[in-house]
């Protein structure tokens, strides 16, 4: 039994020895501090950015339409060519309008001459009548004659001026200088009443329409700048604010604004996408590049860096020392602006040091190193 017992004791003091010795070996083991790139993150006055997209379309443009049917007969310009103010595109025929217009004329001319014969009678009646020479009644026959004619020639030169214009219209030209386009006529070829057979385009100044919520409306001005980017251009140009609708669209609830931009050289061309960043004013808030944040169950995060005073060993061994440490920080989203990206949290200070690189193998509070 004195054997056993012995021996007992013995086992324990062999655990007890190597669970000292294990607690010494981790009181004096190093950390394990994880490589990480960081930036200064501070509080700052910041754009307030509303984003959009949309396609360009020229300010100025214009769809012609035809009076009345027609038959092509002479093309004088093709697609992409540009023209004048006044310059005739496309003329066509119908025999139709021609027969209108010249019945017009001459029931025009019979109307203006009965007229003017029926007015220099009325004329001489009318001073007879006030000399006492002629009749009430003689009088008022010639007044009467003189009014009919006159309506009938009034109306007459209406029905010239309507016929005219349509007959006119059988040369379609440009009403301003622009750009010609959707013009797919051929040669003889019918056209029907009300058929639109090409556009006038000036591009040398194109608008993008889009929404923004009514947070971005506050303080917002025609003239603010928006940053515009046009598909697979990889430039960004610089636009205006021109027009704001004051009533939000009841089913988006956005209100709509238009944006125009320079296109003097005609780079860029109507119907092409554009994605735009309209500066709506400005506010206090911290900025970080969008790399920085990590998605997580539809919420955003970051990791902020602390210098902090950790002490290390125990009794005689104990001693102090400064760490970087990393905490996992959730955020709300505010405003963006380019590659970077307004950040809100309660938790977060006037100046802060954010992670940029190696967030994604960090875990809230590990010890991270600056890397060089």
């Amino acid at each position: 039994m004195n054997k056993i017992m012995k021996l007992g004791a013995m086992v324990l003091l062999a655990l007890s020895i190597i669970s000292c010795g294990k607690e010494e070996n981790e009181n004096k083991k190093e950390i394990i501090y994880k490589s990480v790139e960081v930036i200064p993150a501070n509080r700052e006055e910041i754009n307030i950015v509303a984003t959009f997209s949309g396609t360009l379309n020229a300010i100025k443009s214009v769809d012609e339409m035809t009076d009345g049917p027609g038959t092509v007969v002479k093309i004088n310009y093709k697609n992409g060519d540009m023209v004048k103010k006044g310059d005739v595109i496309i003329e066509l025929e119908d025999q139709s309008t021609e027969s209108q217009y010249l019945d017009s004329k001459a029931k025009y001319a019979s109307a203006k001459s009965d007229y003017l014969t029926k007015k220099s009678t009325y004329e001489k009646y009318k001073t007879l009548y006030n000399e006492k020479l002629i009749s009430q009644e003689e009088y008022n026959k010639v007044k009467n004659g003189y009014l009919a004619s006159k309506g009938m020639y009034e109306s007459s030169l209406a029905n010239l001026k309507n016929s005219n214009k349509i007959h006119s219209d059988l040369k379609m030209k440009a009403k301003f200088d622009g750009k010609l386009a959707n013009l797919e006529f051929e040669r003889y070829q019918k056209i029907k009443k009300e058929t639109r057979v090409f556009s006038i385009v000036d591009d040398r100044e194109l608008k993008v329409y889009g929404g923004i919520d009514s947070k971005n409306m506050i303080g917002i001005k025609e003239g603010a700048i928006a940053k515009i980017e046009v598909e697979n251009s990889n430039k960004i140009i610089e636009g205006e604010l021109y027009e704001v609708n004051p009533v939000s669209d009841p089913q988006t609830r956005k209100f709509g604004v238009k944006i125009k931009m320079g296109n003097k050289e005609h780079a860029y061309r109507q119907g092409m996408f554009a994605k735009v960043e309209l500066q709506t004013g400005k506010k206090e808030g911290i900025l970080v590049p969008k790399k920085a944040l990590i998605v997580e169950e539809l919420s955003n995060y970051i990791f902020i860096v602390k210098k902090e005073s950790i002490e290390l060993g125990e009794g005689e061994t104990k001693e102090k020392k400064e760490v970087l440490i990393a905490y996992k920080v959730k955020v709300e989203l505010g405003s963006s602006s380019g590659e970077n990206q307004e950040v809100i949290s309660e938790k977060l200070e006037t100046k802060n040091t954010v992670i940029v690189a190696g967030q994604y193998s960090l875990s809230d509070g590990d010890y991270v190193k600056e890397s060089k």
